[in-house]
């Protein structure tokens, strides 16, 4: 049965606004006027009249793009937050510039003013979430991410609350008398996008295309609105909070009866802006939004039109069926992986009349699949047997610790278990007996899934099968005994025990550093000394020895590191030396759970790495009590035999002492967010290893037949951040193809496509025919402009190209600038995949 389609009504007026795209969209209270936000880092004010606009003013002084705008309750003053990492005050009688409370804060994703016009909050990249007045006096501590960057503010209509959401963690609701943590309500499963808070409600919309419906005085969940197939980027109320309005990354816009959940009307095909251009007005029933491209601003009734009707129901019904057929084939045929390709191109084929928009299916089948019987790697595959698979990663653990080495050469590994005791490991092969092919995927799976939980990590790029597992894991068994006897001599004296002594002995003198390219050997440090620091964990949960050990290299400010079934010790990128412990202790008393020690040369480096295991563990364990602290000695011996951090990613992925801020809170919160996108980036590499062939490539570059080497020194730093990068075609069939296959295309704006024009130049008419072929079968391609060495636009370039955010490349004068073009990059190419 096909759904029959909720009718849109006709815009009522519309205009354009910003050429580069919109970012953000305001009313003034008052609903006379509209603030837009764009990618040119302009801001306008206009006054709707008729069908068309007014323009009041523009305010100039953003650097990038504008994410988020505020009125004050009495509409004299608007706030901004921009991509430049500041926040801005402007006088909307006059367009100046008053003040500048924020500067440096990587970017700001929303900022919103309470509802006494005296305090502004602010939050984004930075993971904080700063209140200050509007000078730029803080009002409270800055308040930390609970886990990912911010995403959205709301505060509550009489000011006693405040409420916001961030990348992978539930909705978090501050209490405004004394700053302390309300509630976390569980509005996910997966990422809370966005938060309105209305006289009467209070709405989130999460990753899995879900809006929760809140009782905003007691917090406690009212109803659900299940019907979007990808996330809720924007939640939006009506000025009598009868009507809410959602904005999806499934593209589309829908309006929902707030007090029923019934569907009022839907429109198909709306820009997917992931900063969430939908606003509906405070004084009368009008929504502002896009049109498709992002260009120009629309207005719409949010009065249903005639012959509305639900629908959301019947598709729920058939896209659930599919997925179910999909899941026991799957089962049956004893395979225990999918790729979600494969997944989403048979939903797809089920629904032909629900093919777009583009990465509905992927949506759909993440968001309506049992999650209680899959496991998601890397946004790309589903497990149907994770239980398998973590038997699997207890055995290669076992296997590592057995071997001479800590190295694991993960599938000749995988494929002697499965060979020896398939039963064992959980089942067969998944592949009807022939083996090999679900040998590599499932090597793919057990090595993502012993990165993911921090019991092993890559040492090689260019060899992403062979993982290092710590011995901290491997010998728990014994640290929690053996080395309780052993570290209780220590301890009564003064650490010199056995550890020490080992230590002194097989690590007998500090040997020579290797070049780090960033300084020198520092001056000789004690062997021992008698700063270091303790931290006693009396509940470690899933924290285990190995995960801390993970955690520090995995921040990548070391450079060189060696280990043992203790511990390791690291040089940081300017050769400085730290030596982390990590042991389960068992028994009675406070000393019960996870202790880590840690000693370095610098006592900054001692103090953030102590400052992160702490925030980390506190996260993996929200209910642990925070960690009995105190100072304590320990060996500092650098050993001979030292191995390199990752050859291939230190030039483009590695933190060095020049990226950290100067403030200590800072800096452990960007380290943090910087450890969980290198696991996310092994995990990555892990998966393209094993399912080569199975998936489509991640980005497809259009260049110039002259810019074949930029293409190809791109294409291989992307692959070093993990992802699958093709390029090379120049006819423009092929083109067309390689371009369709891929999720994202990049297009490299260089030197020698300028001096030609883009109507002269050679991907003027490949770039026509793919436009024309995708808006006739209704998809939608991501593009992300590039501007190589600096170069401005050719002349004659599209403007739907121009509505994308652009990116640099090349021309840097330092490492630094270059790895943050490139990590902006991935960004951009990332950004569709999280958003689902």
């Amino acid at each position: 049965m096909t759904a029959r389609p909720v009718a849109c009504p006709p815009a009522t007026a519309g205009w354009a606004a910003h050429p580069a795209g919109l970012c953000a969209l305001s009313w003034s209270h008052d609903g006379q006027r509209l603030a837009t936000g764009g990618n040119d880092g302009l801001i306008k004010i206009w006054r709707p009249r008729g069908g068309t606009a007014e323009l009041l003013g523009t305010l100039h002084g953003h650097d990038g793009a504008v994410r988020s705008l505020s009125w004050t309750p009495d509409d004299a003053l608007l706030a901004s937050g921009a991509e430049d990492g500041t926040v801005g005050i402007w006088d909307t009688a006059t367009g100046e510039r008053l003040a500048t409370p924020q500067r440096n804060r990587r970017w700001v994703n929303a900022v919103a003013w309470a509802p006494d016009g005296r305090r502004l909050a602010a939050a984004g990249g930075d993971r904080r979430l700063v209140v200050t007045d509007r000078y730029g006096r803080p009002v409270t501590r800055p308040l930390p991410s609970p886990y990912g960057v911010f995403l959205s503010l709301a505060w509550s209509p009489d000011g006693s609350a405040l409420a916001a959401t961030a990348r992978g963690a539930e909705l978090t609701v501050w209490d405004t008398a004394d700053w302390t943590v309300r509630a976390r309500p569980a509005a996910g499963p997966g990422s809370v996008w966005t938060v309105c808070w209305w006289p009467g409600g209070l709405a989130t919309g999460n990753a899995a295309g879900r809006v929760h419906l809140w009782d905003p005085r007691t917090l406690r969940p009212r109803a659900t609105i299940d019907g979007h197939g990808g996330a809720v980027a924007r939640v939006t109320a009506g000025h009598d909070g009868a009507v809410l309005a959602t904005l999806s990354h499934d593209q589309t816009v829908a309006v929902w009866d707030a007090r029923t959940g019934r569907p009022l009307w839907r429109r198909a095909d709306a820009y997917p802006g992931w900063t969430g251009c939908l606003e509906a007005s405070p004084t009368a029933g009008l929504l502002a939004g896009t049109d498709a491209d992002g260009q120009e601003v629309r207005l719409w009734p949010l009065a249903p039109a005639d012959g509305a009707g639900p629908g959301e129901q019947e598709v729920a019904a058939q896209v659930g069926g599919v997925l179910r057929d999909v899941l026991d084939d799957a089962r049956r045929t004893g395979r225990d992986h999918l790729t979600l390709t494969g997944a989403t191109d048979r939903l797809a084929a089920a629904l032909p009349a629900l093919r777009k928009p583009e990465g509905w299916a992927e949506a759909e089948f993440v968001r309506g699949a049992d999650a209680g019987a899959l496991g998601f790697f890397g946004g790309r595959v589903a497990a149907l047997d994770p239980a398998r698979l973590r038997r699997l990663a207890d055995r290669c653990v076992t296997a590592a610790a057995a071997a001479p080495g800590a190295d694991l050469p993960l599938r000749p590994t995988v494929e002697r278990l499965l060979a020896a005791a398939p039963a064992a490991a959980g089942g067969d092969c998944g592949d009807g007996g022939t083996g090999r092919a679900a040998a590599a995927t499932t090597a793919a799976l057990v090595g993502a899934l012993l990165v993911r939980t921090g019991r092993a990590l890559l040492t090689d790029t260019t060899r992403p099968g062979e993982l290092w597992v710590p011995r901290a894991e491997t010998d728990a068994g014994t640290e929690a005994g053996t080395e309780a006897g052993t570290e209780a001599g220590t301890e009564a004296g003064t650490e010199a025990g056995t550890e020490a002594g080992t230590e002194a002995g097989t690590e007998a003198a500090p040997a020579a550093v290797p070049e780090t390219g960033r300084g020198t050997r520092p001056e000789a440090v004690p062997e021992t000394l008698s700063d270091a620091e303790e931290l006693r964990f009396p509940q470690a949960g899933p924290y285990t020895p190995a995960r801390v050990l993970t955690d520090v290299l995995h921040t990548t400010l070391f450079r060189h590191w060696a280990a043992d079934h203790r511990g390791l010790t690291a040089l940081t990128d300017d050769g400085h030396p730290v030596r982390v412990t990590a042991r389960f202790t068992a028994g009675e008393g406070p000393g019960n759970g996870l202790t880590v020690r840690i000693a370095a040369a610098r006592a900054e480096d001692r103090a953030l790495l102590a400052a992160l295991l702490t925030r980390r563990l506190a996260r993996a364990c929200p209910d642990a009590a925070p960690p009995v602290r105190r100072t304590t000695s320990l060996p500092l011996t650098v050993p001979g035999s030292l191995r390199p951090w990752d050859p291939a990613a230190t030039r483009v992925r590695s933190l060095t002492r020049a990226d950290l801020p100067p403030r200590p809170e800072d800096r452990v919160a960007l380290v943090d967010e910087h450890l969980d996108d290198e696991r996310a980036r092994q995990e990555r590499l892990l998966l393209n290893e094993g399912f080569a062939g199975h998936d489509r490539p991640d980005v497809h570059l259009w260049h110039t037949p002259e810019d074949h080497p930029t293409a190809a020194t791109l294409a291989a730093e992307l692959t070093t951040l993990g992802l699958r990068a093709t390029y090379g075609e120049h006819r423009t069939d092929p083109l067309t193809e390689s371009t369709l296959d891929a999720r994202t295309a990049l297009l490299l704006l260089t030197p020698s496509l300028a001096a030609r024009g883009w109507p002269a130049g050679p991907l003027a008419e490949p770039y026509a025919r793919l436009t024309a072929r995708t808006r006739a079968a209704g998809r939608r391609i991501r593009w992300l402009p590039v501007t190589v060495n600096g170069v401005e636009p050719p002349a004659g370039l599209p403007d739907h190209l121009h509505s994308f955010d652009r990116y640099r490349y090349g021309g840097e004068d330092n490492r630094t600038a270059h790895r943050g073009h490139l990590d902006a990059l991935l960004g951009g190419i990332l950004i569709d995949r999280t958003r689902s």
